[in-house]
């Protein structure tokens, strides 16, 4: 993996998280309107909309420019957001088809963006210099 193709699967990845964004500003409302409420009260009272949503997604902005920069200490940082996104929080959630596409490829590409992190040559431009 060259350094270009690694900013490549992070632009991925990004697109991946404004898509499913965009798919659930869209699409929410074509839910039964039984899910819809779901919905509804879910963006109203989970984490995301939240302190503690503020501090993710800063968090997970830092930790993405930090690996574009290849710092050392944006691999630990990415897997760490990476994990604590991929958690179940909020209990049950609906999700609109489109919506629920992008994030379920955005989990995958953070996936391969942490094996590339860690495992490919590429992992080398992470090494701080002493």
């Amino acid at each position: 993996m060259t350094p270009a193709r690694f900013r490549l699967l992070i632009a991925a990845y990004l697109s991946c998280v404004v898509l499913a964004i965009v798919g659930h500003i869209v699409t929410a409302a074509a839910l039964p309107p039984a899910l819809y409420e779901v919905v509804k009260l879910a963006d109203s009272h989970g984490w995301m909309s939240s302190w503690v949503g503020i501090a993710y997604l800063t968090s997970a902005t830092i930790a993405t420019i930090g690996l574009i920069l290849f710092k050392a200490w944006a691999r630990p940082m990415f897997a760490a957001v990476t994990l604590f996104g991929a958690m179940p929080w909020d209990g049950v959630t609906v999700y609109p088809a489109m919506e629920y596409a992008f994030v379920n490829l955005e989990f995958v590409l953070a996936g391969a963006i942490l094996a590339a992190a860690y495992w490919s040559p590429v992992r080398d431009r992470f090494i701080t210099k002493t």
